[in-house]
């Protein structure tokens, strides 16, 4: 009988540490200002504050977390002549749906400026989901070494609204490199 009390009371305390830590997540949420169902949310403890700020029609969020940990999200706006030639295009080509993470993650990922720099890459998530995902480390920058984890998130807000959700750290830990999977994993599409 002793040790089923012990065992209960294990559980309620690791149950009341796992409450405590989920609540103490903050929400962000992310949107194209004036753009009706545009938003985003994850959860963190990570950053107190996004800063923000409009790059021509693009909107874009930053924040560096006290550990080092950069997180931005950019709101790309579509021109006419990107909307056909990244979204209708492969659509009629593919027979695919309007609206996908797919369309921004190509892009996104055809058009980095660090593609030459990257290896180890990584990619989840289905373009019939709400966000697709993608990772990969930076070992060595024009010639010098480094140590950076770079994961990325697509979204897909209109048939003219990209959604690239990035977060970086330089002299990532594995510990880092879990803390930024799970931020990423926390993303979901504002209903």
């Amino acid at each position: 009988m002793n040790k089923i009390k012990k065992l209960t009371l294990s559980l309620i305390i690791i149950t009341g540490i796992l409450s405590f830590t989920f609540d103490s997540l903050k929400l962000f949420q992310f949107s194209y200002p004036k753009l009706d169902n545009t938003t985003i949310t994850l959860k963190t403890d990570n950053f107190k504050k996004f800063k923000k700020e409009w790059r021509g029609t693009d909107y874009y969020y930053y924040s560096e977390s006290k550990d080092g940990i950069i997180c931005s999200v950019l709101y790309y706006k579509l021109n006419e002549e990107e909307r056909l030639t990244l979204v209708d295009a492969p659509r009629v080509a593919m027979g695919g749906p309007d609206i996908s993470p797919a369309y921004p993650f190509f892009y996104f990922l055809n058009y980095s400026k660090l593609k030459k720099y990257e290896t180890n890459e990584e990619r989840w998530g289905e373009p019939t989901d709400d966000f697709m995902f993608r990772q990969n480390d930076i070992t060595n920058f024009e010639g010098v070494k480094v140590n950076q984890k770079h994961m990325y998130g697509y979204f897909m807000a209109k048939k003219d609204l990209f959604v690239n959700i990035h977060l970086s750290k330089t002299n990532c830990t594995s510990t880092d490199s879990t803390v930024m999977r799970e931020i990423l994993s926390s993303l979901t599409k504002k209903k």
